[in-house]
């Protein structure tokens, strides 16, 4: 990795932390170059304002969470989705704070037409993607006929975004819901 990504990496991962810990209200862009240890003329050399910064903490996160392997023509597409659906619940159980972060940006997304912008692009995507993934498992037979692909992504979406907002909800519940939702679409 260069210096200049490494350095950009290293401001992401202190803003999304400052994030976490103090939420969005709480974000500095002088305490976040000071977790870095870097003066605020370098950290506005990376990022030249606060929303160029929260849009790079939002492509951090959503660059870790979009982990899973692409789908195509020769993928399953109920081992994708089995698979996406296990690949965001480790991330979410292994590093709450990127969804403490994700719930807290989303919450700001209301009132900030910016951030409200970079995010439904980002849920445009996944959706679109999700979307792709319940029809070829239609038209191969795999998920439901009468499987609205639509409506299952925003039930698949709805379900993953929800997972800080259930106060209860263990690994071993969400896990069990995840099944839940493979066994509906499931032909």
């Amino acid at each position: 990795m260069a210096a200049g990504e490494q350095r950009r990496t290293e401001i992401v991962a202190a803003a999304q932390q400052a994030i976490a810990r103090q939420g969005f209200e709480g974000l500095r862009v002088r305490d976040v170059a000071a977790l870095v240890g870097i003066n605020i003329a370098t950290l506005h050399y990376h990022f030249p304002t606060k929303e160029a910064l929260v849009t790079g903490v939002v492509q951090g996160i959503v660059g870790a969470l979009d982990g899973v392997l692409p789908s195509g023509p020769e993928r399953d597409p109920a081992t994708v989705l089995a698979e996406h659906l296990t690949h965001i619940l480790t991330r979410f159980e292994a590093d709450r704070d990127e969804f403490v972060v994700l719930n807290e940006l989303y919450a700001r997304a209301g009132r900030d037409p910016e951030l409200h912008v970079t995010l439904l692009a980002n849920d445009v995507a996944w959706a679109d993607w999700l979307r792709a993934v319940f029809e070829a498992g239609r038209a191969r037979e795999q998920f439901r006929a009468d499987l609205d692909p639509d409506a299952a992504a925003a039930l698949v979406i709805g379900f993953l975004k929800s997972l800080l907002v259930q106060l209860d909800m263990t690994p071993q519940r969400s896990r069990a819901a995840a099944d839940e939702i493979l066994r509906a679409v499931k032909a």
